[in-house]
């Protein structure tokens, strides 16, 4: 399997690794994967459920550890899949190295960078409960998840996006229009 056959988004929560990764799988004609949703569906298989929670729910439930390791189960279950198709990661897939590992190797990766305020925005206006990742409010710890996250991003993406004021089918587009002209090992820039 080469790289060009998955393209994983990545980036932190709110960035609309979801939205624009559907928009860019429909134009691309590829099949979408939504991680979060392997989870849910993962953890309801292993309960017996017909009702999968969540990933928001389970990683409340579980915490941070244990959610880890489903997240890390459903990354690899996920590249078993047919390809070619556009898959959307949990923002905090990049925590494990093993992950990153897998991504890097795997997908092109495409990091959907948002400014923090416009993040928190997002957050504050989105009316799916999320849960926190520092024990502060989720749109309030932002700049901290950031400054974890941000290297872990950058060390594996192949391609950069700015979505600072773009709509789905614009950020869509541009990444369409970029597939390919990414550099592995390093982000190509907006």
């Amino acid at each position: 399997m080469t790289s060009a056959e998955v393209v994983a988004l990545i980036g932190p929560r709110a960035s609309g690794k979801t939205s624009v990764g559907r928009e860019l799988a429909r134009r691309l004609g590829w099949p979408f994967v939504d991680l979060d949703d392997e989870i849910a569906r993962r953890d309801a298989e292993a309960r017996g459920s017909t009702d999968p929670l969540p990933a928001g729910r389970i990683l409340e439930r579980d915490g941070e550890a244990a959610f880890r390791d489903l997240e890390s189960r459903a990354l690899e279950a996920a590249f078993s899949r047919p390809r070619p198709f556009v898959l959307a990661t949990g923002g905090g897939v990049v925590e494990r190295r093993e992950n990153r590992t897998m991504l890097s190797r795997r997908a092109t990766c495409v990091w959907l960078r948002v400014a923090p305020a416009e993040l928190e925005r997002r957050l504050r206006s989105d009316p799916t409960p999320r849960p926190s990742l520092t024990g502060a409010d989720p749109a309030e710890e932002i700049t901290a998840v950031l400054e974890r996250r941000e290297p872990l991003y950058a060390e594996i993406c192949d391609i950069e996006l700015d979505g600072r004021g773009l709509r789905v089918g614009e950020a869509a587009r541009r990444v369409a229009e970029r597939l390919g002209r990414g550099r592995p090992g390093g982000c190509g820039g907006a």
